[in-house]
Parts: structure tokens; sequence; C-alpha cells
């Protein structure tokens, strides 16, 4: 299984988003790297929204 991470050092969502990784140590032969920051959407209000985000802070918790 591949599973791809997002390694944008500037994308407002990376502290909540769970493809991002800014840890090079972590890098596998599982993992694909990509850059999503062209696929962010900018909302006219200042929010930013993105097609492949991942909440972090509610995947996996236990129940």
């Amino acid at each position: 299984m591949t599973i791809t991470y997002c390694m944008c050092s500037n994308c407002p969502l990376a502290r909540d988003c769970l493809r991002h990784e800014d840890d090079a140590a972590h890098h596998s032969l599982t993992r694909t790297y990509a850059d999503f920051s062209e696929e962010l959407i900018r909302h006219g209000d200042g929010t930013v929204t993105c097609p492949f985000f991942l909440d972090a802070t509610t995947r996996d918790k236990p129940a």
C-alpha cells in the first residue's frame, strides 16, 4: 500500500493535516511524497481548503 504525504512547508493546513510530514528521517519505500500547494483553494473570506486534507486531530483516535 502506498500513502501519499504532503511536504509543503508553506501550507496553512499543515499543522492539522495527517498528510503533512516534515521529518525526512521517516521516509520509506511505501510512501509517495507530493506538494499539493497548487491544489489549495483560497476563499474570499481568508479560509483555505484542500481536497487532500485528512484531519490529524480526529484520525485513528481510540474509542
